[in-house]
């Protein structure tokens, strides 16, 4: 989405929302960048629906108790090299991204991207922030939709709510 032009002299998100304007001009884009912290955080309230492509859980696991807390559904997708994953969060009605990874991961300092898995799971992620915001259509709501394109497998796995879960058991 974005133009050699444009790297090193416009911030991404600025790029971003020039060509999606371009695409359909009757939708209203508001950008910004900012490196999420519970300071900050707040500046999604008027949302009606949070996006993460984000590369951290630290930043996720926010994500997700704001999401839970404002009651603003999330859209949840990530990628490594050849695999990714996509669900969609409901507050008070679905799991959260604690149910469903109740560990933080270990961090790792560096992971490949791979352009075009970037591009599919993108663009399952574009179509369940659209069902999410027409009401049209079933979303991965409980479900984890997992890629795997070095084998052109997807597989939808069911998952539950932990009734025990330290983020979402006080929303339910």
């Amino acid at each position: 989405m974005h133009f050699e032009k444009d790297l090193g002299i416009k911030d991404k998100s600025v790029s971003l929302k020039e060509k999606l304007q371009q695409l359909n001009s009757s939708i209203e884009i508001n950008s910004f960048s900012l490196e999420i912290s519970e300071k900050n955080i707040s500046k999604f309230k008027e949302s009606d629906v949070l996006v993460d492509c984000l590369d951290n859980f630290h930043t996720r696991y926010l994500l997700n108790e704001f999401s839970l807390r404002e009651k603003i559904p999330l859209v949840h997708a990530a990628v490594e090299a050849y695999y990714g994953q996509i669900t969609t969060i409901i507050p008070e009605k679905t799991p959260c991204i604690k149910c469903l990874f109740p560990n933080m991961p270990d961090k790792k300092e560096a992971f490949p991207i791979i352009g075009p898995t970037c591009g599919v799971v993108g663009s399952v992620e574009a179509m369940e922030v659209i069902k999410v915001l027409t009401g049209v259509g079933e979303t991965l709501s409980g479900k984890l939709l997992i890629v795997d394109l070095k084998c052109m497998e997807f597989e939808t796995i069911n998952f539950k709510r932990k009734e025990d879960c330290s983020v979402c058991s006080s929303y339910f």
